[in-house]
């Protein structure tokens, strides 16, 4: 054996970063080959080829060694656990072996550190390796933890050593000489409760009825229950006598808690001066009955509001907290219990409707009855949002922080955000539930829609839904494709605060099937009715389209319904503006991107719209539990879910407006210099068009956007130009076949005309019409070439076929392809007559034989055509000498322009379907479920995939096409014909940039763009170049215009009236903010005003311990509202001086203050 195989193991490091909790060192055998394991002198292994092999160690020998120690050092705090009383000290005479670098002469002992005795303490040291890596940390104490475990199993020290014989509480009665049964307590509340006899437990827990006992039986602990020990809990008296004329006792009262399910023997009272009932009792012991006639089950109010945290929190269902209830109480599974799930399940349900009313003040009004409860007066609303007196009453205190902010308060304190979308995950299945065996308690109260008054909503409303050919509409199509069937809801509709992600009160709405306007109509008039302000913006994901003819189903609500208010205030008296959410714009075409783009928006600030998605992340884990429960059930829940949401929202406002805070002051000031700079530069190079920028944007933003039928203003009078779209003149295929057209009805008219008496010259006339007719036969027959590389392209790309009806349909394809070549190569025979002899010749044909071609072609199916696989032979297919021959050199040209626009069609068709694919991928995420659903989703998205790899390959073909045409022509000719830099406008496509948009790639195209801005400034100021930008992002979806020199082009006006637009945005939203942190305080102050009357209300016949517990709950609400608002007035101190300082530098316009531009 050699002298390295005989080496000590290496030590493994014991503190720092590197610290590991294994054994001392691997176990070093002889390899299986020629070569062995060795360990040279610095603890580095020198041979690499060898077989490792760890023999299996049993637990105990391993775990002495988790801490090397020398035999002569002291023991760690490990060794200390490891050895505690059980003489577990094997393995700790072993000696360290040198670490890496280490001379082995070294003193290499661990340092023992001073720890306290105990697990705990040796666990909760100022060592930073426990606080950063406790699980590491707790290894080693791991057998210390076990074994305490372990401890509890037995009996305690002293009574193994006889120090205690009999029941173990001082003062019993029987003592020593007890030599019964002796139970202990084991619940938490219990400490040094073990070892009694029956009667000192009993008389102990007396008024802890409910915690769990064990008995010392045939040497184990086993479970017992106060119950079998004759305890009897009594009720009715509040301080814990015994009632001296009780009812009869209810044996077997079964009552689940916090620990599982107790079965105990109850009395109720029955003295003449209290004369409560048994319901009443239980609720006074703070026992929720299953029933109220003879309730035999009840639950603990506390068992009931662990549920709530817990369904609120994690969306536990009820089912699974029962079932983990039934484990607490018999996890070995060797009793029987009764079923009391149902029992729960209907305590549970009462005791959360209970509770929104108690919260909601029902118990507090003196006039009207539960059932006379307003509409969504259960709900709480956005504590930021305004809402006219309640929370708007802020502009004098803002003005005495600050006066610009309060000079702005029509803006910003006058207008509300919202957002609105379906969510297909809430489903509701169609079980035996009905509206009878599953009611819906608060009807209308919160925020579900009223029932009643939806279902005669939905009923008188056609599916009158209008087509779109937006892109954003893939994922509704397969939306609307699900027939419902087995279900009773497919979904869920709502209203959010688009800035603070509050549900809105009575705008939850099922869907009956798919997302219908008739469903979101009534949900957003429902929502407008509870609008307070006379401004609105509402975001949607599909907008483009819920818009279109909004007006007129607004028109056909009946005024008086329920969604009257709402519907005359979307028509006459308040303001709406729309917009689509940020991260849902990029699927849309892009005049909708732009139309309804939240980024030019004015007072929007930073809100994207998408507070749907998020509220709808918290409510989706509910989804499976919703989805199996009865109708009434269903609705309450989401009830209770909305309500805990909104809640969870409100006591985290504080950090949540401060930290947004934060970021817009920093932002702002970046963006607001960048624009002061850029518009500076602007105006100093021609101060006539940076006024004509900015103006053509207010015009924009204070334009009328949509007509009396919700369509787009594109055209007519009251058309305002996008200032955000560039105006370059675009070139397409489909305005070359119009110019072709109109170029053939020109030359049609001019051949008509009569000569006139006057001398007009006939041959003039002729020249012209000739000309004209040859201009639109040259564009048709390059058309047609384009036509016939598209077929060619998919007939190639055909796969096998089975059926005969799909071999028919490929056979007719390749027919209509032969018969589309012909027409081209008789084209041909006159536009390139040189390319056409030659073809004859190679063919082997005759020229005079041009006749047969126009003949029919019977029984062309039965011929293997192979027309996809012919050269048409355009002049980019030529040789440079050939194409610019005197009869092809006009062709060369019109093919040159032609490929230029084809490259823009199919780039920007590319573009479209790569939104479709992304839209529609999401959606399967989201909601495509089920093998049905899915298969459908995935032959979509087949087809979608097959569209975006033609889209690609005939932009490649187009561009290698232009690129060969530019390379025929001589330099005047490029400089005529040819746009500059068309390379750089029209890049080499690789296949990783054909992707959708995301997220992440929206913000490195807003990051892009300011940079782009930053470059301009910079070469301006340095009088250099930036050199070629780095774009992180393909360049299909992105493109700026790069030089050296500062152009006022339309590119760079674009680039200007953008950056505008987000130094505006930024400078709202610090508007926003510090009017929301002034709103929610108000709110809070509101809210406990509110409380505080309803301390005082006096209602009649009713006791003085009810009149006391409506003045003690409404004191202790309005208190602690009064806190809220004090708090935040508080935490917002700093933010809204920091917001006063920066809106005294910078403007609303987005330029600093006193600065040239902004004076004029």
């Amino acid at each position: 054996m050699s002298q390295h195989s005989q080496a000590k193991p290496v030590a493994v490091p014991t503190t720092g970063r590197r610290a590991c909790r294994t054994p001392g060192g691997y176990h070093e055998q002889h390899a299986t080959q020629s070569q062995h394991i060795s360990i040279g002198p610095s603890g580095n292994v020198t041979s690499s080829q060898v077989e490792l092999h760890i023999p299996q160690t049993p637990l105990d020998q391993l775990e002495p060694t988790l801490r090397p120690a020398t035999a002569a050092a002291p023991q760690t705090a490990a060794a200390d656990n490891e050895a505690d009383g059980d003489g577990a000290d094997a393995g700790n005479d072993a000696t360290v072996a040198p670490q890496e670098g280490q001379e082995a002469g070294e003193d290499h002992t661990p340092k023992p550190k001073k720890v306290r005795h105990g697990v705990l303490s040796r666990c909760s040291g100022g060592d930073e390796s426990a606080q950063n890596h406790p699980l590491l940390y707790w290894i080693p104490h791991r057998l210390g933890f076990l074994r305490a475990l372990l401890r509890l199993d037995g009996r305690p020290k002293a009574v193994l050593t006889n120090k205690v014989r009999g029941c173990a509480k001082e003062g019993c009665s029987k003592g020593k000489q007890y030599v019964g049964r002796l139970y202990r307590c084991v619940s938490a509340n219990c400490i040094g409760c073990t070892w009694w006899c029956g009667e000192c437990i009993l008389e102990s827990h007396k008024l802890h009825p409910l915690d769990r006992i064990e008995v010392w039986l045939n040497d184990e602990w086993q479970p017992s229950s106060l119950g079998e020990l004759g305890l009897v809990v009594q009720f009715g008296h509040w301080n814990g006598t015994y009632c001296r004329l009780p009812r009869h006792p209810v044996p077997a009262f079964m009552v689940l808690h916090t620990n599982g399910l107790h079965q105990l023997n109850v009395r109720f009272c029955n003295c003449a001066t209290q004369k409560a009932s048994v319901v009443e009792q239980l609720l006074a012991g703070r026992w929720y009955p299953a029933t109220s006639d003879a309730p035999r089950t009840a639950a603990t109010f506390e068992v009931l509001d662990a549920f709530n945290a817990h369904s609120g929190s994690g969306k536990d269902n009820a089912y699974d907290f029962y079932n983990a209830l039934e484990y607490l109480t018999n996890g070995s599974g060797l009793f029987h219990l009764p079923n009391l799930s149902k029992q729960f399940f209907t305590m549970a349900h009462e005791y959360r409707h209970l509770l929104s009313l108690k919260r909601g003040g029902r118990g507090h009004d003196a006039q009207r009855s539960i059932k006379q409860t307003y509409w969504g007066e259960l709900a709480m609303i956005c504590p930021a949002c305004p809402h006219d007196g309640i929370n708007t009453d802020v502009v004098d205190k803002l003005r005495l922080i600050s006066p610009e902010l309060a000079d702005n308060h029509a803006l910003f304190n006058d207008l509300v955000q919202l957002s609105m979308d379906c969510n297909f995950r809430a489903k509701n299945r169609m079980t035996r539930s009905t509206q009878e065996t599953s009611p819906y308690l608060g009807d209308g109260m919160a925020y579900m829609v009223p029932e009643k008054e939806y279902d005669d909503f939905i009923r008188t409303r056609l599916n009158d839904e209008e087509l779109s050919n937006c892109s954003r509409f893939g994922a509704l199509v397969l939306a609307n494709l699900k027939t419902g069937k087995g279900l009773r809801t497919t979904g869920v509709g709502a209203v959010f605060c688009s800035r603070h992600e509050f549900f809105w009160p009575n705008t939850v709405g099922t869907l009956i099937k798919g997302e219908r306007h008739s469903t979101m109509d009534f949900i957003f008039a429902a929502a407008v009715r509870r609008v307070r302000a006379s401004s609105l913006h509402i975001y949607y994901d599909i907008i483009c389209q819920y818009t279109r003819k909004l007006n007129l189903r607004m028109l056909e609500v009946e005024p008086r319904s329920f969604v009257g208010v709402g519907a005359q205030k979307i028509l006459h008296k308040i303001n709406v503006s729309f917009g689509i959410p940020k991260f849902h714009n990029p699927g849309h075409l892009v005049i909708c991107q732009l139309w309804f783009n939240l980024a030019y928006l004015i007072a929007t600030g930073q809100t994207d719209g998408e507070a749907s998605e998020r509220a709808w992340a918290g409510l989706n884990p509910a989804a499976s539990s919703l989805r199996e429960m009865g109708p009434g059930t269903m609705r309450d829940t989401i009830d209770f879910y909305c309500s805990f949401w909104n809640w969870r929202k409100f006591i985290h406002m504080g950090g949540f407006l401060q930290k947004k805070m934060e970021i817009a002051l920093r932002e702002a000031r970046e963006h607001c210099e960048t624009y002061t700079a850029l518009h500076t530069l602007i105006w100093r190079e021609s101060r006539e068009t940076a006024i004509a920028w900015v103006s053509g944007s207010e015009k924009w933003e204070t334009r009328n956007a949509l007509d009396a039928l919700g369509r787009q203003i594109t055209s007519g009078p009251e058309a305002v130009k996008n200032p955000y779209e560039s105006s370059a003149r675009k070139q397409s295929l489909e305005k070359a076949r119009l110019e072709s057209a109109e170029l053939a009805s020109k030359a049609l008219n001019e051949a008509t005309l009569p000569v006139s008496a006057e001398g007009l010259d006939a041959d003039a006339v002729g020249e012209t019409t000739t000309s004209a007719s040859q201009a639109s036969a040259m564009l048709n027959f390059v058309l047609r070439g384009f036509k016939i590389e598209v077929m060619q392209w998919r007939t190639s790309r055909a796969v096998a076929t089975k059926t005969v009806l799909q071999t028919t349909e490929r056979v007719e394809k390749r027919n209509e392809l032969a018969r589309e070549m012909r027409l081209f190569r008789k084209d041909q025979q006159w536009m390139m007559p040189v390319v056409y002899a030659a073809l004859q010749e190679l063919e082997g044909v005759e020229t005079g034989n041009a006749a047969d071609m126009e003949t029919d072609d019977e029984g062309e199916d039965d011929q293997q055509v192979e027309s996809h696989k012919d050269a048409l032979f355009l002049p980019s297919e030529l040789e440079k000498d050939v194409a610019r021959t005197a009869p092809m050199l006009d062709v060369l040209l019109v093919e040159l322009r032609l490929r230029y626009a084809g490259m823009e069609d199919w780039l920007e068709n590319l573009r479209q379907q790569l939104r479709v694919r992304g839209t529609v991928a999401q959606w399967k995420i989201s909601y495509g479920t089920g093998q049905r659903m899915a298969t459908r989703t995935i032959n979509k998205q087949r087809t979608i995939q097959e569209n975006v790899v033609m889209a690609r390959e005939m932009y490649r073909l187009h561009r290698e096409r232009y690129e060969t045409l530019v390379s025929f022509l001589t330099d005047d000719e490029r400089a005529a014909h040819v746009p500059p830099k068309w390379d750089d406008t029209f890049r080499v496509l690789h296949d990783e940039e054909c992707r959708p948009l995301n997220n992440s790639l929206l913000l490195a195209i807003d990051a892009v763009e300011i940079q782009h801005i930053k470059d301009i400034l910079s070469e301006r100021r340095n009088g250099v170049a930036s050199g070629a930008s780095s774009y992180r992002i393909p360049w299909i979806w992105y493109k700026v215009a790069e030089g050296t020199e500062v152009e006022l082009n339309d590119d760079l006006r674009v680039e200007f009236v953008k950056s505008r637009a987000r130094a505006m945005r930024w400078v709202e939203e610090v508007y926003k903010l510090a009017y929301e942190m002034v709103r929610v305080p108000a709110y809070c102050s509101s809210r406990s005003i509110w409380w505080a009357g309803r301390a005082e209300v006096q209602i009649e016949n009713i006791d003085l311990e009810l009149q006391d517990g409506i003045r003690g709950y409404a004191t202790k609400q309005s208190t602690m509202f009064r806190r809220h608002a004090e708090g935040l007035e508080d935490h917002f101190k700093g933010s809204l001086e920091e917001a006063a300082a920066f809106v005294r530098v910078f403007g609303l316009d987005g330029l600093i203050k006193n600065s040239t531009v902004s004076l004029v």
